[in-house]
Formats: structure tokens, sequence, C-alpha cells
């Protein structure tokens, strides 16, 4: 009997105690491709664990309550080897990183960034598929003496990217402080990923903080910690990421987004090595390698006062900057066959294949995704081709507003009340689509950011930022 295509697609376990994030999720998750399942207590958790085989779960920290950290050790005797992500709100980054301890194999900060979100789930089910691979190979075990590869490698041969490579490796030998520049979707995580994994420090802790994602209110607590009683919804007292990175790596992406104030503090922190809870007067001896990364120019941010110049020279020790995937264009045809297998492999489809036309088209596009877009339009021909061979034409009927440049398009698909012309051209798919959700949601609203945040499951300062990021019109 064949294998239903719906059974086929991976299955998503969400394991939180709000029912509108678990919609929200739901509503995500089913639109990148994948079946759910949700549990809203432990008992529903682990019936759901034993009545069904999940291909990752997400776990939130603090589930109901349980402590999702305390919870994660017998989750995983019950399923042994299921990949799961913590989901951790504020205040509870020490808490998602003890879990990797445990056998989380990564985590996202509250409130979601979606598009992290994405990749770090598909990421994980390619490495799931990798392992299952290999190990109905030959059996024989790998070598203890090779160098561990990276989780998530950095692929091309082009000269850009030899020689992005060959400093990432000079770089990663030392503990020197780094910047790593470039455009939006180019890849600066995965760069200071690696930076991380090839150090001595590999062992410690990566800890990725995106500074745009976080409220301002609740910025230096999250860096740095608080004491209980602090402030208003301090409950307990808590690390920070600082803290929480300590012996391993802190990533600050984003770093041009934060506030002034903040750098002040940051600067005091790399000048001392020690961190100051918010409400506490002693300091705390920190051992963290700092990597930051922003898609700004970061001398045009001092020039215009929007950031210290003395942080800015205390964090440029190295700068590392990411070239654009319109700049290493030899790597397009590996990057997208090898998008294209993975694709295939996490939603289970039959084999696929560019045809030459095909990849010399997507190697003449001028991408200002980068390779993140590349990465978004190839799952989605992976999953929306029918034939075994994916043409040039495909490639037109399955993306021809990339093909034919904006304006022609109505993003609201609501009798035209946002127009395409507020939309900028550098906008990848998934950041279209985040777009339309909002705009949806606040229309629904009458136009109220509160009611429209409730219906999509984030913060008000969140569809704030996104409301300026995006463009549109209250």
């Amino acid at each position: 009997m064949s294998q239903n295509p719906v059974d086929a697609k991976p299955l998503i376990l969400v394991a939180d105690d709000d029912p509108r994030f678990l919609d929200v999720m739901v509503h995500h998750l089913k639109t990148w491709g994948f079946r759910t399942a949700v549990a809203a207590d432990k008992v529903r958790l682990q019936r759901a664990l034993a009545d069904s085989t999940p291909s990752l779960l997400l776990l939130d920290v603090r589930f109901g309550e349980h402590d999702g950290v305390e919870l994660l050790p017998q989750l995983l005797e019950q399923r042994p080897g299921l990949p799961t992500i913590m989901l951790s709100a504020h205040g509870s980054i020490e808490s998602a990183v003890t879990a990797l301890r445990f056998g989380a194999v990564d985590y996202i900060a509250k409130p979601i960034d979606l598009e992290r979100l994405r990749i770090t789930i598909n990421h994980t089910l390619d490495a799931r598929t990798q392992e299952d691979s290999r190990g109905r190979g030959s059996g024989l075990e790998e070598s203890r003496t090779e160098p561990r590869p990276l989780s998530r490698p950095i692929l091309g041969s082009s000269e850009a990217t030899r020689s992005l490579i060959d400093r990432i490796e000079n770089v990663a030998a030392t503990d020197v402080t780094v910047m790593i520049l470039g455009e939006s979707g180019s890849g600066k995580e995965l760069v200071a990923r690696a930076i991380h994994e090839l150090s001595a420090r590999s062992r410690g802790p990566f800890v990725a903080i995106n500074m745009a994602a976080l409220p301002r209110e609740l910025a230096e607590s999250t860096l740095f910690g608080h004491e209980r009683g602090s402030f208003t919804g301090a409950d307990r007292t808590q690390s920070g990421c600082c803290q929480a990175a300590d012996g391993g790596t802190l990533f600050l992406d984003e770093i041009g987004e934060m506030e002034l104030g903040l750098q002040a503090k940051l600067l005091r922190f790399l000048q001392e090595r020690r961190i100051q809870r918010v409400g506490r007067t002693d300091a705390i001896p920190v051992d963290v390698r700092i990597v930051t990364a922003t898609n700004r120019e970061p001398l045009e941010l001092v020039k215009s006062g929007l950031f210290r110049e003395d942080l800015y020279y205390r964090l440029n020790v190295v700068p590392i900057r990411v070239p654009a995937l319109r700049n290493r264009r030899g790597d397009i045809p590996a990057l997208a066959e090898h998008f294209l297998e993975a694709a295939l492999a996490r939603h289970r489809r039959p084999a696929k294949r560019f045809t030459a036309e095909a990849l010399a088209l997507l190697s003449g596009l001028e991408w200002p995704g980068n390779v993140r877009q590349l990465e978004n339009l190839v799952e989605r021909l992976a999953i929306l081709v029918a034939g075994p061979e994916i043409t040039e034409e495909e490639i037109r009927i399955h993306d021809p507003e990339h093909l034919l440049g904006p304006g022609s398009l109505d993003a609201s698909g609501k009798d035209g009340h946002v127009q395409e012309s507020r939309i900028d051209p550098s906008f990848t798919e998934f950041e279209r689509i985040e777009r339309k959700a909002i705009v949806d949601s606040l229309e629904k609203a009458g136009g109220s950011v509160r009611e429209a945040a409730g219906r999509l499951g984030i913060s008000q300062a969140t569809i704030y930022r996104k409301i300026k990021k995006y463009n549109i019109d209250l």
C-alpha cells in the first residue's frame, strides 16, 4: 500500500500551555509544510509521544506547572533520540542552556523569531536525516581523530567563499572579539556558529540573541540578568545571556539596533568582563567570547551618533564581511542542489533535479534576500513541482514576483488596502508572508495593535517593530 503524501510530511509536536501560542505555531508550521500535534500539559504530551512518532518536539521551558528542562530527560527516555528545541521566554535563557546539556538540540527565545525558528527546524531535520543515512551505511565508526564537522557547514567553492572560510578558521583559533558584517540573509549567524564550533570553546554554550527582537525595557535584564523583585514581573532571580554563555560564545545579532544606554553597559562589561544583574550591586566574573553581527554599516551609525565609537572599536577587533550571494554566483548551483536535496528528504518528496538552464537562471538573479531567499525558493520548488525536473519555466511559474519585479502584486490580497509599492524589494519571501499576516491581523482588529498582537501571539513591542520594518500604515 502506498504511503499517504500527507502522512509523509514530518510531524512536529508543540508543547506549550498557552493556547493562543499553540494556534499561531500550528498555523506557521502548516504553512511551512509540516504536520502538527499539540500538547498543553504533561499528561497530553506523554500521551502524544506514546501514540505518535514525531520528527521533532518544540518544548516550552516553562511548561504549565512543570519545568520543561526537568521534564526533558523523562521525555527523551520515553522517546530516545527525539530532536527537541526548547522555547524560552524572557528570563529563562539560563534554563534553555541547561536543557542543551540535557539533550536539547537548540533553543529559541520568545517572542519567537519565525525565520530563525523555520531555519532551525529545517537544519535539525536535515541533520537527523544525515545521521540516519550514515547509520544505514557501512556501519564503520567515524575515526575519533578526525575533526568534528560543522553542524551547519558553509557551502561553496568560489574564491569569495574560500576566502571567508580561511578567515573563519584563522579567527576561530584565537579568542579575539569578532564583528560580522553582511546583508540580511547572507549567513552571518552561520559564520558565528562556525567560529564557535572551530574554537577551543566548542564544548561550551553558543548563545545567540537578536538585539532587534528584544523589547527595549527588557534588553538589559536579558543580557545581564536580574534579581527577584528588581522590576514588575521579576518573580525570581535569573541569569542573563552573558552568564548563560560562560565558557562559550555570546553572539549578539543586529548589534546596530542596541540603544545607547545599553551600549554603555555592554562596553563596561567588555572592559571588566564582569556583569551586574539588574537590582544587584556586586559584579559577577564571566568568561565569554563576544561575536557580533550587523547588516548596517557600523561606521555610518557611529557618524550619525547612533553607535558609540569606543564600543565600535572594542567590538570590531577583527571584522569578517560575509559576501552577498550575487558576489559569489559560482556557489549558487551547489547551494541550490544542496537545499533541494535537503528539502526533498525533509518533506519526503520524490527525487528531483534542476536542469542546466534552471541553474543558469538561478545563477543570474540578483538575490536581494541572499542565501535565505534562495533556500526559501528551492524549498517551494521541491514541494510544488510535480515532475522529476525543475526547469527554467517551473521557476518562472512558481516565483513570478521575483523574476518580474515588485509592483504588480497586491500585498494584502484585500481590495488593495496595502499596495506592493510599500514593500521593500529586498524582502525575502518569508518576510512578505509575515508582512501579509500582520496586515491581515491589523485589518481584522480594526487597526488595534494590542488585539492584532494577541491574534498573532507576539508582544505589542514586537508588532510595532514589524510595522516600522515593513512600512505598514496604520
